[in-house]
């Protein structure tokens, strides 16, 4: 599943034009099997979320910085950053605390799953969830509660992919529902 939403992604992303952003002048790599092999180069301030639909199924994956999950990058070792970053932790890895889904398309949580990522100098929080909807087509909008749950979060690009249809967007706190109608 997850090598099906990447390759869609993957295809579909190159296809949109989305705004140029300011990227750091490294790369990041991380070396753990099963997982993206490298952390991507990133501006703090904007994380990601792409969203894919496969059916009755709606895939979730957050990649968000450190900084603006927990204010730093480096790996925590002291205990207040430990912390830290098992509370972050907890927020990523309930679906709830990320996004809203109207309840009329009953939706039910099929996987769940939030990490972080850490190379010499930089670290990234990825949480994915995989949702299985049994009236998918009533889902109008898409409520971002990553705003709320997320302190230091400023901006998410949302990338979509679902029936076809595209949307690569940037949201805010002020702008914080994706418009799905007839998308699923």
């Amino acid at each position: 599943m997850k090598f099906f939403i990447y390759l869609l992604l993957s295809i579909s992303i190159n296809s949109i034009k989305a705004e140029d952003h300011h990227k750091h002048d490294h790369d990041h790599h991380h070396h753990k099997e099963n997982e993206k092999k490298s952390l991507d180069a990133h501006e703090h301030g904007l994380s990601l979320l792409n969203l894919v639909q496969d059916r009755n199924k709606i895939s979730f994956e957050f990649e968000m910085p450190g900084f603006d999950i927990v204010g730093f990058e480096y790996k925590a070792k002291k205990k207040e950053d430990i912390k830290k970053v098992r509370n972050a932790l907890n927020i990523l890895s309930e679906p709830k605390n990320m996004i809203i889904i109207n309840a009329e398309a009953e939706c039910k949580k099929e996987e769940s799953e939030a990490r972080v990522m850490n190379d010499n100098s930089h670290s990234e929080f990825i949480s994915e969830y995989i949702l299985s909807c049994k009236k998918i087509s009533l889902i109008k909008n898409i409520k971002i509660m990553y705003f709320d749950s997320l302190k230091f979060s400023k901006k998410l690009k949302v990338n979509l992919v679902a029936n076809n249809e595209k949307l690569s967007q940037v949201y805010d706190i002020k702008n914080n529902i994706i418009n799905v109608e007839d998308y699923f």
